[in-house]
């Protein structure tokens, strides 16, 4: 069995990733700006790649499945750093430590910039909930005057008895 086809698949893997780290960058810049409507066609161009990316992960551990079955029965735990042990070419056991390293590498850098993306929208939203309490101010603060002049007013009644 090859490993030409596991390396093709972690170079879409590694593809897709790559797509994920851009758009997530465009996300910081669309967040910054606070251009809704461009961060609504971001999110949905995530979901149609997370679909892909989902695909890919499956076919590779189906991939992974079916290189143990053949050449591992016995073994238990199917990663690619058990495979690695198991490769006897160096030219795809290079491949392979290299595609891996740029893969965790990428996905390290995603989990970077969604953590910046997700501190950016929290911000944001500390932001509108300020400028919404702003807005709508309470109770007390809608009562003018001091608590002296409240109670004179309250003695006053609305006709005058001795007219």
């Amino acid at each position: 069995m090859s490993l030409k086809t596991l390396i093709d698949i972690l170079e879409k893997l590694l593809h897709l990733h790559v797509e994920f780290v851009d758009l997530s960058k465009m996300k910081t810049n669309v967040v910054k700006n606070g251009d809704v409507d461009t961060l609504s066609s971001i999110i949905a161009r995530e979901r149609k790649l997370s679909r892909k990316m989902e695909k890919v992960e499956k076919e590779r551990q189906q991939y992974m499945a079916t290189w143990f079955e053949v050449n591992q029965p016995q073994e238990q735990e199917q990663t690619v750093t058990t495979l690695l042990s198991q490769v006897e070419s160096e030219k795809d056991k290079e491949q392979l430590i290299e595609l891996t390293t740029e893969l965790m590498r990428t996905m390290a850098q995603l989990k970077q910039q969604e953590q910046l993306n997700r501190m950016l929208i929290q911000q944001s939203l500390q932001f509108v909930h300020f400028s919404l309490d702003l807005m709508n101010p309470t109770i007390e603060s809608m009562n003018y005057g001091t608590d002296k002049e409240k109670q004179v007013r309250s003695k006053q009644s609305l006709f005058d008895s001795k007219v």
